[in-house]
């Protein structure tokens, strides 16, 4: 296991230690080849998770969840996405919502993270945070690049260990 590895399932458990039902939101455009990462996490968690989980394929439009994601009533929201973070590809970091003003996702969605982290916040009263991967290739193409694949399998595992 990757050093990173530990560190998101570590940051991913202790965010999650007071959970009791959690929206997992994918955000990504399955026509710009690694953007789609976060859309792709969630398809791998169908299934997999317990009924206090409610999994979401927001594509390139999350704010058009909001509501659903309102009624909900989730004590923690977790949105998983690509951004260019200088990592190497397929590496992911957990950020708390109120970090990501400076950090420039790349996915196509037309509100900004940060906004629509305020509002669901707003909202909700829930705490929101984001798993962001670093992509290789965002050019048009479908398919995620090997190691972004493998990011993907590993933030998984990683939310699956550390979900109620």
């Amino acid at each position: 296991m990757k050093r990173h590895d530990k560190d998101i399932e570590d940051e991913l458990r202790s965010w999650l230690n007071d959970a009791n039902n959690v929206v997992v939101a994918g955000i990504g455009n399955a026509i710009r080849s690694d953007d789609f990462v976060g859309v792709k996490v969630v398809m791998g968690l169908q299934g997999k998770v317990s009924p206090a989980v409610t999994l979401i394929e927001c594509e390139t439009v999350p704010e058009s969840f909001v509501d659903e994601i309102v009624g909900i009533r989730p004590s923690h929201v977790l949105l998983v996405d690509a951004a260019l973070l200088g990592l190497g590809p397929g590496d992911a970091h957990l950020y708390e919502a109120e970090e990501v003003i400076n950090v420039p996702s790349i996915s196509t969605h037309t509100l900004p993270l940060r906004v629509f982290c305020e509002y669901v916040k707003k909202l909700t009263g829930a705490k929101i945070a984001l798993v962001l991967i670093e992509p290789k290739n965002v050019d048009f193409g479908e398919g995620l690049s090997e190691e972004v694949e493998e990011g993907a399998t590993r933030v998984e595992a990683a939310i699956l260990s550390s979900l109620p």
